[in-house]
């Protein structure tokens, strides 16, 4: 089995400093209410600075969480405006997506 890579976090971008902004108040989502999203409207937020994903049918804003993410922003590109459920559950199937993501929920993929 291969180690995972060390990647450099930030000062100030630990998983405490993410679950202190995203209970302060700051707006993660960018939405002001959920929205109903195809795969297609998903496609489109696949950008650093503009970054959408899918994990259990639910879309997130993950693009002011990109630096605080302990593998780093390229593992998270690699799912950007994509379904990224996956790749979620076969890295991480210890943690709790909703509770992490809550406040960068935009909405939910519509089923085809």
């Amino acid at each position: 089995m291969q180690r995972p890579r060390k990647v450099f976090i930030k000062p100030g971008h630990s998983q405490l400093d993410w679950m202190q902004l995203s209970s302060s108040g700051v707006d993660l989502r960018g939405v002001k209410e959920p929205l109903l999203l195809t795969p297609d409207e998903v496609a489109k937020h696949n950008k650093k600075d503009d970054c959408w994903i899918v994990i259990n049918n639910k879309v997130f804003n993950i693009t002011r969480y990109l630096d605080f993410h302990p593998g780093g922003r390229a593992q998270l590109m690699r799912v950007a405006g994509k379904d990224g459920t996956a790749l979620f559950y076969n890295t991480h199937a210890w943690v709790n997506v909703d509770a992490m993501l809550n406040k960068c929920l935009v909405g939910f993929l519509k089923s085809k």
